[in-house]
Parts: structure tokens; C-alpha cells; sequence
């Protein structure tokens, strides 16, 4: 099995394809290409450990394409490669943020050496490394290279030191709470309560007592006072998922507390004065419930202050190299495992498979794969439906516009024809709880029938 992979790159042929197949001989995968533009080509495609890169070449310089990857992919390490043996040079590749350099004419020798320091081999092994899966994250918590997470990222910055009202909006299992926690990790409130609440996963009964506490006695089985949500979250941020699962009277109470930061506990007409950040997610169409007088526009205009919108997993598949990797290490050091990695065919299967459950349902499949596994994954361990590629075919064909209830009905008629109808395996895979998929079958009036 390939030790780390590596990519060279150098505008010089013969260096490129003696490097090659110097570094391919002592066991390692190796890259390489022919200037920075293709290199860049290769990082959004394939995960790779160390990048060795020559200082001068033609169509892009080494110190420019250093600049690039420690913007774009900041977790990869960079050798610079120079012919010229000038310190200044050494010194403004280490400043831009290689980890390191090597003069040209070189011994092969010298090199391994400076590569095998470089990747700390020798010491324990990368996959039980908890600062390596550190490593694989690219932003607070979040993996994913691509244009559209970058984007995210970009507005995540930009919000987060405000104390505006945030709508995240998204497929089930994009990673609405990460950036939720993102937003409140780098915001003044940062050490204070972040209070997260799926309202989807609630009885619609116990809503408003769940955000907003009671009394003893206020209602069948209120058997003590309780605190709710908003007091837990005070001065903190309240992260509220699911938001079109709300019954009308509690928009109704939740508007109230937006305007006036005051609410009451069932029961108690006594006010209590709150200071929260709201932040919320849906991953329905909240303007389609509105036109069907489901969710009050009033509210959603005052949640909708600024939004980000998360990009479906089939819409970033760039990132799904970066994602296998990053749950690989996270499931070896859980599992106490030494899974090397996946095969070629298994990388390929999961880059065609359209992913309705988003990233949830990636994290599923490679733990339920490792269990199987004893060295490498295979396209043999993975589920049934990810090796026909039949799940999801629908949400494919699905064009520019398309609602996204529709899109959501339609997916989880899917993934409950892939698994025979089981509901728990369902809701799961879709990355939601059992009680919100109940709630959605009810919503879309999905029964046995459809399936």
C-alpha cells in the first residue's frame, strides 16, 4: 500500500519524471505536474499529503502557486524547490508558507529525507493522529475545498461579527448546525452558550415549552418549573433548526420575543427579558409555506436578515476526496482501526453516486464500511444502492427552480424505496430524526402507496 501521496510540480520534464519515479520506488503515490494551473486542476480533484514545487517556472512562479494552495487548500505542506541556493529566496518561500525547502543540484537522499521529516514519518501513524484529522478541517469544523464552501465560508466571516438574524438554508444533512456553531464561534458571543434545537425532532405540542419554559402544573405533565431555550441561550446564540415545522401560535410567540427580546414562561405572565442572536435553518421552501399559510411572512422576513444557502454534496463533489479522508481518520482513532484508505474503484462509485442524504449519509456509509473492512475499502463494502447508483437518480433530472419540497418529497420517496421502506434506516440516511421523517410523511401525504 502507497505510504503518502505526493505531487511535484516542474516545468522541466525530465526533473518531473525522474522525481516521479524516484519517489514512486521508495513506496510513495505520486503526482506530477507540468506547471501551477494543472497542479490546481489536481488539488480540487484528489486529497494529497505534501506538494513539491519548483520556485521558477513559466506560465506560474512557485511563490505565486504557494500563495494559491495556502489560500485555497491551507492544510496541504508545501516543499519549495529552487534552483538558485539564494537565502532570500528560502526565507520568503518559508514566510509564504512552505514547510520547508531544498536547494537545486540535490542528492535523491537528501530529499527523502527532508520529505520523511516533513510528513513526520516514523512517528505514529497519520490515521490515529487526532492533530492530523485537526489538519484535514478547512474551516472550523467544515471539510471542503470547493468554490461553493468557499463561498460559505466567505459569508460566514462576514456575518458572524454582526448580531443580525441568520436563515441557513439546505438540504437535510449539509451541515446547517456547523455553520450555525461557526457563526457563533467567531462573533462576540463566542464564550457564551451556543443552544441548539431541532424543532422538527419535538412533539409540535411542546414547542413553545421547550423555547420558552413553564410552570409546575401549567399543563399535563408540567410537573416542575422549567427553564426554556432562550434562557439557556442568553447572551449567547440560539440556533433553532427545522423552522417550518413551527405551528402558527408559536411564530406567533417567536415574533413577539424578535420584537421586544422579552418572553414568558407557560403559565407565568411574569416577562423575562432575554439577549439572544437567532439563527435558523429550514430545509423546505419557507416562501412555498407561505403561500400555503403555514409560515407567517411577517416572521420570516424578520429571520431572513441574511442567508446562506448550503450546497447539496452532488453539487461539491471536489470535496468528497477531502470528506473520505477527513471521516477515515476520524473512524480509525473511534474504532481503534487501521483502514489505509479507499481504492481507486470505491473513490470513483462514491464521485458518481448523487448523495440525497448529503454529507450525514457519507459519514454513515464510511463507518458502516470500516466496521466491514480489515485494510482498504472497497467497492464490495459499500451499501447496495451506492454500487447501482440507484438512489437519487430523481433528484438529478430535477431542473433549475424546481421547489425544494418538491425535491425533498421526492427524495425521501427514494431513499425509502432503497431500503424497502424502512423508516429508521431512512431517516438516517437523510440525516434527520424518525419524528421529523413521521412529520414529513405527513406533510407530503407519503404513505405505502407511493412507495
Amino acid at each position: 500500500m502507497d505510504r503518502n501521496k505526493i505531487l511535484i510540480i516542474d516545468d522541466d520534464e525530465n526533473l518531473l519524471d525522474g522525481l516521479t519515479t524516484l519517489l514512486s520506488a521508495k513506496g510513495f503515490n505520486v503526482k506530477g505536474a507540468p506547471d501551477g494551473n494543472v497542479a490546481l486542476n489536481y488539488l480540487e480533484k484528489d486529497v494529497f499529503d505534501l506538494i513539491i514545487t519548483d520556485w521558477k517556472m513559466q506560465k506560474m512562479d512557485g511563490l505565486d502557486l504557494l500563495k494559491r494552495i495556502n489560500k485555497q487548500f491551507p492544510t496541504i505542506k508545501v516543499i519549495m524547490m529552487t534552483g538558485y541556493g539564494s537565502i532570500e529566496h528560502a526565507v520568503e518561500a518559508m514566510q509564504s508558507g512552505a514547510i520547508n525547502y531544498i536547494t537545486k543540484p540535490f542528492k535523491s537522499q537528501k530529499l527523502i529525507k527532508i520529505i520523511e521529516e516533513t510528513l513526520d514519518i516514523g512517528e505514529r501513524s497519520q490515521a490515529k493522529s487526532k492533530e492530523a484529522l485537526k489538519k484535514l478541517v478547512h474551516f472550523h469544523n467544515m471539510v471542503g475545498v470547493s468554490k461553493p464552501m468557499q463561498e460559505v465560508y466567505r459569508k460566514i466571516r462576514e456575518v458572524a461579527p454582526t448580531d443580525v438574524s441568520v436563515l441557513i438554508l439546505g438540504e437535510s444533512g449539509t451541515g446547517k448546525e456547523l455553520v450555525a456553531r461557526a457563526i457563533h464561534d467567531l462573533s462576540p458571543r463566542k464564550d457564551q452558550p451556543f443552544v441548539a434545537v431541532n424543532t422538527g425532532g419535538i412533539p409540535r405540542e411542546l414547542v413553545a415549552s421547550e423555547l420558552f419554559g413553564h410552570l409546575k402544573g401549567s399543563f399535563t405533565g408540567a410537573i416542575a418549573d422549567k427553564k426554556g431555550k432562550f434562557e439557556e441561550a442568553n447572551r449567547g446564540t440560539l440556533f433553532l433548526d427545522e423552522i417550518g415545522t413551527m405551528s402558527i401560535p408559536v411564530q406567533i410567540s417567536l415574533l413577539r420575543v424578535l420584537e421586544t427580546n422579552v418572553i414568558e414562561r407557560l403559565g407565568s405572565n411574569k416577562p423575562i427579558k432575554v439577549d439572544v442572536r437567532i439563527i435558523c435553518a429550514s430545509n423546505i421552501d419557507l416562501m412555498e409555506l407561505i403561500e400555503q399559510e403555514k409560515f407567517r411572512e411577517d416572521l420570516y422576513y424578520r429571520l431572513n436578515v441574511f442567508a446562506i444557502e448550503l450546497p447539496p454534496l452532488r453539487q461539491r463533489k471536489q470535496d468528497i476526496p477531502y470528506l473520505l479522508k477527513y471521516y477515515l481518520n476520524l473512524f480509525n482513532i473511534e474504532l481503534k482501526k487501521e483502514i489505509k484508505g479507499f481504492t481507486k474503484e470505491a473513490v470513483q462509485v462514491l464521485k458518481n453516486y448523487s448523495w440525497p442524504g448529503n454529507i450525514r449519509e457519507l459519514r454513515n456509509i464510511v463507518l458502516r464500511a470500516m466496521l466491514s473492512a480489515t485494510d482498504v475499502i472497497d467497492v464490495r463494502h459499500l451499501p447496495r444502492q451506492i454500487q447501482d447508483n440507484k438512489l437519487g437518480r430523481e433528484i438529478i433530472s430535477f431542473k433549475a427552480g424546481t421547489p425544494l419540497s418538491e425535491v425533498e418529497k421526492t427524495m425521501i420517496i427514494q431513499t425509502l424505496k432503497a431500503v424497502n421502506g424502512n423508516k429508521l434506516k431512512a431517516a438516517e440516511i437523510l440525516g434527520i430524526s424518525r419524528r421529523s421523517l413521521y412529520n414529513k410523511l405527513e406533510d407530503y401525504q407519503i404513505d405505502d402507496k407511493n412507495l
